[in-house]
């Protein structure tokens, strides 16, 4: 589903260069589940934004079903990401003045789907997460958990080949970060949905089926 060979990314700006990852190889199958673990600055989030198609590398290759992503342009890519890859944030990242509802069906608009489909979706998706009571509440009406939810709703909206979650519980206290965790182990196991997560916590990594290490940008 997913290679890379050799991916290496740096960042230069007044004087200074930082070589975030270095020669980093990976290989994902569906249904996989895996947890990238290491200290802050060791790359991971790096990592994790070059599989999601939000950042450039400057050597290597990313395979994705066999297409090389790297020929991509920036709009072949947004369409790309919008259609195979769905994201969890720590922050959650919802928009405030939206209800739960207008959040999952954001990315379907996106997709081109009408206001009928989104909706028929949207709370099918909500009531999958246990919130299609919470539909019409705003974010800041819902305790962090809920909204983790409702992240998570959205990331599936357009029936993703992965999700990439990035800290999914460090917003959490621990047993919302637990539920949460349930949730998304509960979507591996019973709908196949490949995860690749990050995360400092021992015990949130313990979901995950596979747990690689990263150290000053290099994959253990």
């Amino acid at each position: 589903m997913i290679e890379l060979k050799n991916i290496s990314k740096s960042y230069k700006g007044k004087g200074v260069f930082t070589r975030a990852l270095v020669n980093v190889s990976l290989r994902v199958e569906p249904g996989d589940f895996i947890a990238i673990m290491g200290r802050s600055g060791s790359g991971k989030t790096t990592l994790l934004n070059i599989l999601g198609c939000m950042d450039r590398f400057d050597e290597g290759e990313y395979l994705f079903d066999n297409v090389n992503i790297h020929k991509y342009r920036e709009k072949e890519l947004a369409n790309f990401r919008n259609k195979n890859i769905g994201f969890i944030f720590q922050a959650f990242n919802l928009i405030n003045d939206m209800t739960a509802v207008e959040n999952v069906e954001l990315p379907m608009g996106f997709a081109g789907l009408n206001s009928r489909e989104r909706r028929t979706n949207a709370m099918k998706l909500l009531d999958d997460v246990g919130l299609k009571d919470k539909a019409f509440n705003k974010p800041l009406e819902l305790s962090g958990g809920q909204q983790q939810r409702v992240a998570i709703a959205r990331a599936l909206a357009n029936n993703p080949k992965i999700i990439l979650a990035d800290e999914p519980t460090g917003n959490l206290d621990e047993e919302s970060g637990f539920q949460i965790m349930d949730l998304l182990k509960n979507l591996n196991n019973q709908k196949k949905v490949t995860i690749i997560m990050v995360t400092h916590d021992e015990q949130i990594a313990k979901y995950a089926d596979r747990i690689v290490y990263m150290r000053d940008g290099v994959l253990l």
